[in-house]
């Protein structure tokens, strides 16, 4: 009989592009308040799923619910996030994969702040 090969669960941290629509949103300004729109600054939501980046942001722009009825989207991302090529792998895809939960969440925090201390616009559940 073939041994198993048991894969190792990954986590993924990803951002995705968000328009400046999502100044609007109190929540969003609320985690942004010394923020300064200009050419060069962008909008994002970070976040971090035990998913593919692309399996993730495609439940959140399309509203996914789960069998129990639970929204697991964002209603930032789906109010505001870029319909199509919505991702930012620049942003991420250097970090990824993660195989513990715990380092997954922790990063999701330091690449908002990295990427707020840049200038840009950040939300972050």
């Amino acid at each position: 009989m073939p041994k198993k090969v048991s894969k190792k669960k990954e986590y993924h941290v990803y951002v995705v592009g968000l328009k400046p629509s999502v100044l609007k949103e109190p929540k969003c300004q609320k985690q942004n308040p010394n923020f300064k729109p200009a050419l060069n600054k962008r909008y994002y939501y970070v976040g971090y799923t035990g998913e593919t980046p692309e399996t993730r942001y495609n439940k959140h722009i399309t509203g996914h619910k789960t069998k129990k009825g639970y929204d697991t989207s964002s209603d930032v991302v789906k109010n505001h996030g870029y319909k199509k090529n919505g991702l930012r792998p620049k942003q991420y895809k250097k970090y990824n994969p993660f195989f513990v939960i715990g380092e997954a969440k922790e990063f999701e925090i330091q690449l908002a702040l990295k990427l707020r201390k840049k200038g840009h616009f950040v939300y972050q559940k």
